[in-house]
């Protein structure tokens, strides 16, 4: 698999652009910590908007403990954060599906 950097500006295959926030790995107990902030992301493969927790600069969720996900945004919409599963986000292009 190829390395993320963030934050950082990728460009995605079909032209468009996406700044990467981080990574946000899973927390077994929120609710045994405190001071998470709070924010709401659209999870690409769930279709739905998921919680990530930040505590001291680094992105959390309590959805799938074997998920590391990737935080974006878009930068042609304004339409907030996105999540995608990190393999996924870094998945070379299938050429045949897309030529």
């Amino acid at each position: 698999m190829r390395d993320l950097k963030y934050p950082a500006i990728y460009k995605h295959f079909k032209n468009k652009y996406y700044a990467v926030m981080g990574i946000c790995k899973y927390i077994e107990n929120k609710d045994n910590s405190k001071d998470l902030k709070v924010l709401k992301a659209f999870h690409t493969e769930l279709n739905s908007l998921i919680e990530i927790y930040i505590k001291d600069d680094e992105y959390f969720h309590s959805n799938d403990k074997d998920l590391t996900l990737v935080l974006y945004k878009a930068l042609y919409d304004d339409k907030g954060i996105y999540a995608r599963p990190i393999e996924m986000f870094l998945s070379e292009v299938d050429n045949d599906k897309y030529p």
